[in-house]
This record gives C-alpha cells, sequence and structure tokens, in this order.
C-alpha cells in the first residue's frame, strides 16, 4: 500500500478518485511521519480488478443520539453520504471475506460516485492506525490504541452515561484521552519502555504537542479519562 500524504484536513471526492484510480484503498499519513491530519480513501467498484486489494464491504461506527451505531457502505448504499463518523474500528472486506483494519478517533466522512466507482473518503484531525489485514502491518501504537478502546467500552457496560460523553467529543479529545492513558501507563513502567522504545518515544512526542497544540482538547482529553478510570474503579 502506498503512503499519502495530506496537506489539509479537506479532501474532495474527486480528488480522492484521482489518487486511488488504480487502488482498492490508500491511507496516510502513519505516525510517527506525521500525526494528521489523516485519511482513509477507499474505491468500491463493480468488478475486482484482481490486480490489489479490491474491498466491497466497509464497517465502521457512526453515533446516533448519544450511542455507537454500526454503520456500512456498499455501492449499494445511497449517494452521496456527508456526515461524520465514530470512534473505534473501520474495517475494509472485500469477495472473499478478507479484510484489513484500521483503528481511529473519528472525523468526517464523504463518499459519491467517480465514473465507475463508488469513492470513500474517511478524513480525521487526528491519527488513524493500520491494525493489520490482507495488504498491511500493524501500526506502532495500533494495539496499545485497541487496549484502551476496550477499556473505554467496559467503562461503558459499567456507567452507560458516559457513552454519550464519549460519542460527542471530538476527536482530538478522545485522542488526548488515549495519549494521557498510554502515556501514564509507559510512565509507570520501566519494562514497557525498554521493551516498547519506539511507542515510548511516539507517544512522548504526541503528548507534548498535544499539550503545546491543543491545550482545550488535552484538558478535556484528561476529564474524559478519569471518568472512564472512575466507573473501572467499581471493580478493582
Amino acid at each position: 500500500m502506498t503512503a499519502y500524504r495530506p496537506q489539509s484536513e479537506s479532501l474532495p471526492v474527486a480528488s480522492a478518485a484521482g489518487l486511488i484510480s488504480d487502488l482498492g484503498f490508500l491511507a496516510g499519513p502513519d505516525l510517527p511521519d506525521r500525526p494528521g491530519p489523516a485519511y482513509l480513501l477507499v474505491a468500491l467498484r463493480e468488478h475486482p480488478t484482481l490486480r490489489h486489494y479490491d474491498p466491497e464491504r466497509i464497517d465502521y461506527w457512526v453515533s446516533r443520539k448519544g450511542r455507537g451505531v454500526r454503520g456500512s457502505i456498499t455501492r449499494a448504499t445511497p449517494m452521496p453520504l456527508d456526515g461524520e463518523f465514530s470512534w473505534g474500528l473501520i474495517r475494509l472486506v472485500d469477495r472473499l471475506d478478507v479484510t484489513n483494519e484500521y483503528v481511529t478517533f473519528g472525523g468526517h466522512l464523504s463518499a459519491a460516485p467517480v465514473d465507475t466507482a463508488t469513492v470513500v473518503v474517511f478524513s480525521s484531525p487526528a491519527p488513524l492506525l493500520r491494525r493489520g489485514g490482507h495488504s498491511q502491518v500493524w501500526d506502532a501504537g495500533a494495539d496499545e490504541l485497541s487496549a484502551f478502546f476496550a477499556r473505554m467500552i467496559a467503562a461503558i457496560d459499567l456507567r452507560p452515561e458516559l457513552e454519550r460523553r464519549v460519542c460527542d467529543a471530538d476527536p482530538l479529545v478522545r485522542y488526548s484521552a488515549f495519549l494521557a492513558d498510554v502515556v501514564g501507563r509507559y510512565r509507570a513502567s520501566a519494562v514497557l519502555r525498554n521493551a516498547e522504545s519506539r511507542v515510548w518515544a511516539l507517544v512522548r512526542g504526541e503528548e507534548s504537542r498535544m499539550r503545546r497544540e491543543h491545550i482545550e482538547s488535552w484538558r478535556a482529553g484528561r476529564e474524559l479519562l478519569d471518568a472512564s478510570r472512575r466507573a473501572l474503579s467499581r471493580i478493582a
């Protein structure tokens, strides 16, 4: 998969179509090259090209009335689309049920037919990390993010009212909550820092950047993290 480096948080579907004219999907940037904005561009074609990975369905999450709801896009989905997607897993699925996966903090979703393909654009101000699959490896930190989301889901199970707060949060607030959580865990464990020095350097640098460039999001993220930890403390 080729890396694409976006220059802004806005990418028209028509421009995205040109970037993936010979590809099934394209994502970028990957940490630590650049933290964001991040994109995932996907082409759903009527017939597989058999030249690369050919996705036929996209599964993702949206927020509706303060709840996370599974969304799905195929060529049969009414177009165009223009809205928001939520935090969690984005899964690309081909005709053989082979997948490629990403974890995301949420952002903007747009989609429209372009020539013979349905082109879908996921864009986010926060990193979007590869979570393995047919055509890609795991990004550094993707396992940590998956574990963080699992803990957040556990906290919501214990305090259902927390789900609306997480759903309503800006992607950078969710990202700040993740960074505060993982940096705290690494600071408390020399074993982790030594075993995962690349991830430690990455998240420490991102913590510093968010504190410096997005102070309000950082503060709100810390408050969200504290709320989730209070929920989990009920089973400690």
